[in-house]
This record gives structure tokens, sequence and C-alpha cells, in this order.
């Protein structure tokens, strides 16, 4: 059977055990990375976003801009 490589933002606030509203938002300033899909885009998160994050947590306080800059 092959493995999930993409969770829907309802499989991702449930296993982070935040609100949906939270991923749309991260989604939105670029602390998520995120596969728009159809016409009617449907956001499906990559589950290497979700491993990374779950690394480091900091990362969902930095934006891409501020994540360069750390470097």
């Amino acid at each position: 059977m092959m493995e999930t490589e993409t969770y829907s933002v309802r499989q991702v606030a449930r296993l982070l055990g935040i609100g949906q509203q939270s991923i749309y938002q991260a989604v939105r300033e670029g602390r998520l990375p995120a596969i728009r899909i159809g016409r009617k885009p449907k956001l499906r998160i990559p589950k290497i976003a979700i491993e990374e994050l779950l690394r480091d947590p900091s990362r969902w306080s930095r934006g891409p801009a501020e994540e360069s800059a750390v470097e």
C-alpha cells in the first residue's frame, strides 16, 4: 500500500492539534508550503513540510524571508 505523500488541511490541523484557520494562515504567510490542486483549488500539504516543521518548530514562527536571513 502506498504511503500518503500529502495531507489535507483538516488532517494537518488534527495532527498538530490546531485549527484549520491556523493552517490556512500559515500557508498564506509562507510559513507552511502547500500545493493547490484542481479548478476550485484544494490545498494539500506535503508530508515533508510537516516532518520539517516537527523537527524544527521555530519554522512555524518564521516566514521564508526571515529564514534566509537567519541561515
